[in-house]
């Protein structure tokens, strides 16, 4: 589904703004607004002017990227250019040590990469940019497959395109830098420049307004959605953008309350005033004692009730607000520049107009191996994160064109998700578990709690489905089995010590928090016991 917005704004005072209500129309699927309202607007834009030679906008004409809010009129979601930040680094993650952190496989078919980027099509939006660097090769060759130009039609209605991280003179010998460094590169680079099928022509602007002014004075102050690809949520980006517009920010950051104090030392919480939504202050990934006095409580019972205002990552920038910040906000004495430590506080220090929009829905942010086996049992046993994959909407993924799963004798399953492909034999149990694609299950196997990711291709499988990738009488519980590792037979994976960490690589396995992980490729033999 496409967007189109229309917004107004005619500033009267220093003291007194008027802002109209924001309009969404209906657009065509392929969001390209063909039954586009016409609406003349010459008579708001000399207001608008008028308005701007009395003082400015609402009192605060100093800034340029507000000065060039106060003339938006017409805005399509396809306009939008969406950054998706999938660069980086987790090398304590053992699911991580050879592809990036959101090209891990969610819910047997799935890449982590594919939600994010599932929202932003389903929501219209045409111009997306996949920014990587850490561990790619992985990443690149999935959005690639699953992701064509092709699947927006044949006339450049559309594209995801990945951009890799680059060395330059004037960066010296260094990758990017953190997620705000990376954006500063490609800008400058000129890698984020709009497509020419995005410019309105002149023609039509000319028809819809009557004049070269009127045109020039409709004319949106760019929009850029940035986003993290290691989030799961589910999101309509046509209610933030229309949000954005409405409320004349220039920055707006999607938060989410469903947080506790617990996980908040791994976010950013943020005081939103509830009447505006304004961001009052920001703090990022605070201490338990910086958390109380940020949130004005003196227990940690007090607490508990407190609402905390979660940053999720995803923000939307009036194009010249964001060219500001990403210039102004960088501290010397950090090597690295971050959207959430550096660009957000300093866009609330300084005086932008930062709002909240609040989702209330499904988010999980993935940054640990715990998070990535809950989110996927989640998937497998109906828990919250099910709600990602809805038979109401499309979820985009690259296609396998496997073969049916063959089921050979009686087997129990419950709770539990099998993929394409995959051959299940005579007596096997496997409950809360997920089994991933072109996998070979043997006779008698039992998983609970397991986390099989399987196989891309089933010409990997040496062999065919003669050869097990469990094996007979395995019992497993509590574990994730990278791609392509090999379990024997009358395997024992049930870590019964309750060790939370241990590194066996040579051995072909580890445990992270508690969790055991069979490593990509390993080939565990008969008879051994975890």
């Amino acid at each position: 589904m496409g967007g189109r917005f229309d917004a107004k704004s005619a500033n009267a005072t220093d003291s007194e703004t008027t802002t109209t209500a924001a309009t969404r129309e209906t657009v065509a699927e392929d969001g390209d607004g063909a039954n586009e309202a016409v609406r003349r607007v010459a008579e708001d834009h000399v207001r608008a002017m008028e308005a701007l030679k009395d003082g400015g906008v609402g009192g605060r004409g100093t800034r340029k990227s507000r000065e060039a809010a106060s003339t938006r009129r017409d805005f399509r979601a396809r306009d939008a250019r969406c950054v998706v930040l999938a660069g980086g680094a987790d090398e304590t993650n053992p699911l991580t040590r050879g592809r990036a952190r959101s090209a891990v496989h969610l819910g047997g078919a799935y890449r982590v990469i594919d939600f994010p980027l599932t929202n932003l099509i389903n929501s219209g939006m045409r111009q997306v940019y996949v920014l990587t660097q850490y561990n790619s090769h992985s990443l690149v060759t999935h959005v690639n497959r699953a992701f064509p130009m092709e699947m927006f039609g044949n006339n450049n209605e559309g594209f995801v395109e990945v951009l890799p991280t680059s060395q330059t003179r004037e960066h010296g010998e260094t990758w990017s830098m953190g997620s705000a460094d990376c954006v500063a590169r490609h800008l400058t680079h000129g890698s984020l420049t709009k497509h020419s099928f995005d410019m309105r022509l002149e023609d039509e602007c000319l028809q819809r307004h009557g004049s070269l002014e009127a045109c020039a004075a409709n004319q949106t102050d760019g929009i850029t959605i940035v986003l993290a690809a290691e989030q799961l949520y589910t999101m309509d980006f046509n209610k933030l953008l229309e949000a954005h517009l409405k409320s004349e920010a220039d920055v707006t950051v999607a938060t989410c309350d469903q947080v506790t104090a617990e996980n908040a030392s791994r976010l950013g919480i943020m005081d939103v005033d509830e009447h505006t939504s304004s961001i009052l202050s920001f703090i990022e990934k605070p201490s338990a004692d910086q958390l109380l006095e940020f949130m004005q409580c003196s227990t940690e019972n007090e607490l508990l009730e407190c609402k905390l205002n979660a940053n999720m990552g995803v923000y939307v920038f009036n194009n010249s607000a964001l060219e500001e910040l990403l210039r102004d906000s960088k501290n010397p004495a950090e090597e690295r520049h971050e959207f959430g430590r550096d660009i957000i506080p300093h866009a609330v220090n300084a005086g932008y107009d930062v709002r909240s929009y609040k989702h209330s829905g499904y988010w999980k942010p993935l940054r640990t191996l715990a998070d990535i086996y809950e989110a996927n049992i989640s998937v497998a046993t109906g828990g919250d994160a099910a709600s990602l994959i809805d038979f109401d909407r499309l979820v985009y993924t690259k296609p396998n064109f496997l073969p049916p799963n063959t089921f050979y004798g009686s087997s129990l399953t419950e709770r539990s998700i099998i993929s394409d492909g995959c051959v299940i034999r005579d007596g096997a149990k496997i409950i809360n578990s997920i089994v991933g694609p072109c996998t070979v299950i043997d006779k008698n196997v039992d998983l609970e709690g397991v986390v099989v990711v399987g196989r891309d291709e089933i010409l990997k499988r040496s062999g065919g489905d003669k050869v097990a990738d469990i094996g007979a009488n395995t019992i497993i519980r509590k574990c994730m089995v990278d791609s392509d590792a090999v379990i024997g037979a009358n395997v024992r994976i049930l870590n019964e010590a309750g060790i939370q960490e241990l590194d066996r690589t040579e051995d072909g396995y580890i445990i992270s928090e508690g969790i055991v992980t069979i490593l990509g490729g390993a080939v565990i033999p008969d008879g051994f016991t975890i």
